[in-house]
């Protein structure tokens, strides 16, 4: 009976830590305001979007959330 105990609180303390990592991390990318971007830095910083792709850069993420005219937030910063 004990080890069914401990079990089910660690499989519970498991599903929490993995529900409060998803919420937690997506933010909205800071885009420009004006208009549409003209060009991105060559910088390699990757952000995997909420649509699942990996972009180079936060401002590749802009320039497909601007063409696609869709909201894409960052889940993480680094690769999907």
């Amino acid at each position: 009976m004990t080890g069914r105990v401990v079990f089910l609180g660690l499989l519970l303390i498991c599903v929490a830590a993995a529900a409060e990592e998803k919420s937690g991390l997506m933010r909205k990318a800071s885009c420009p305001d004006m208009g549409e971007i003209v060009a991105c830095p060559l910088n390699l910083a990757p952000v995997c979007g909420s649509d699942g792709n990996t972009y180079a850069n936060e401002c590749t993420l802009c320039v497909q959330s601007q063409e696609t005219r869709t909201d894409i937030l960052i889940v993480k910063e680094e690769s999907c």
